[in-house]
């Protein structure tokens, strides 16, 4: 094993076991406080760098980020209202993805676009992602594992299979037979969580469904990661995680699915 393959499995390693003691252990209030560092914070700062703030600036933004998110955490009547916004962003975002054209000075002329994005995206998955662990520790755990096996589903069978592009403009490597392993992957889990959870046979279709259309959105995060880095002409978010790049790289697609899998489960009156 070379070292560089090394220090990802490594720092994998300690990235899983650290979620799986934060979401099963921690009470609500410190797991809000950790996620909101990590998620809207050092993810903010990344988010800052990519869309060119600056020093000052870029503390600012992030400033404003964390500013945005106390105030819907304190405000409960504005959380689901968050999260509605987050999930109707998900979908504008899905048309900025399907036009979206190299040397294009769209966003470069634009550049509003992708800087109001980061409080449309971030905080809307953060407080999505503490009203889910609030009643249902267990769906957060589940929605994190949905997100890797489908991104690790469209790898190996994008590496195996892959043919037909899936975003050439943003993406050469993804492929239709890429997402489609994913998806797979997706069903699979989905259909081990519904007997895990024991759903009633009712609710059994409906989780499914939830599921596979999370899967799908996952990939739209990590495209819409991929249209921000090409834009700002990088390759990674950041450093911060040896081997896995930045915060953003790891967290792409559930910041894409959070808002979409917690309204859903609560709309559909999921109960585990």
């Amino acid at each position: 094993m070379n070292s560089a393959l090394k220090q990802r499995v490594v720092t994998g390693v300690i990235l899983v076991v650290c979620v799986l003691l934060g979401v099963l252990f921690l009470p609500n209030i410190w797991f809000a406080v950790l996620s909101l560092i990590v998620m809207v914070s050092l993810g903010g700062m990344e988010w800052g760098k990519l869309v060119s703030f600056r020093d000052y600036k870029r503390s600012f933004f992030v400033v404003l980020l964390l500013l945005a998110a106390l105030l819907v955490y304190f405000l409960p009547d504005l959380r689901w209202v968050a999260i509605i916004l987050g999930v109707i962003w998900w979908a504008a975002i899905l048309v900025l993805l399907a036009i979206y054209e190299q040397g294009s000075y769209f966003y470069k002329n634009n550049p509003w676009i992708l800087r109001v994005s980061a409080f449309l995206v971030l905080i809307p998955a953060w407080v999505a992602m503490i009203t889910l662990h609030q009643h249902y520790p267990q769906l957060v755990l589940y929605l994190i594992f949905l997100v890797a096996i489908a991104d690790s589903g469209a790898y190996f069978s994008g590496k195996a299979f892959g043919k037909n592009k899936l975003a050439p403009e943003l993406s050469p490597g993804k492929t239709r037979e890429g997402a489609l392993g994913g998806v797979f992957g997706a069903l699979i889990w989905s259909i081990l969580g519904a007997s895990y959870f024991s759903l009633p046979a009712q609710d059994w279709l409906y989780f499914i469904l939830l599921s596979l259309s999370v899967a799908l959105l996952s990939i739209s995060g990590d495209l819409f990661e991929s249209l921000i880095k090409r834009e700002a002409g990088q390759k990674d978010s950041g450093n911060i995680l040896p081997g896995h790049g930045g915060i953003l790289d790891r967290i792409d697609g559930l910041l894409a699915t959070l808002p979409l899998f917690t309204l859903g489960i609560f709309w559909g009156a999921i109960q585990v």
